[in-house]
């Protein structure tokens, strides 16, 4: 099991485990709570980080937009699509 990251920012808590051959699991919490629990691809972890203020932003208005925008191919496609 290796660790892709792991860090906090305005109080959510972001963690990457890599589960399985290209598929990690990551886990967003706040306050001991988990908030979120997922599959994501490996290759695109890092993607969690980079729009972690989106993630944040969508998940103080009960939506999922943040991780939208995480998932998106940048084609049109989505991983959460």
């Amino acid at each position: 099991m290796a660790y892709g990251f792991e860090f906090e920012k305005d109080g959510y808590h972001f963690v990457s485990v890599e589960k399985e051959s290209g598929t990690s699991e990551i886990t967003i919490s706040k306050n001991g709570k988990v908030l979120k629990r997922f599959p994501f691809p490996s290759y695109k972890i890092w993607n969690i980080p980079a729009h972690a203020e989106d993630i944040i932003a969508g998940l103080e208005k009960e939506n999922d937009s943040g991780l939208l925008i995480a998932g998106s191919d940048g084609l049109g496609g989505n991983y959460f699509g």
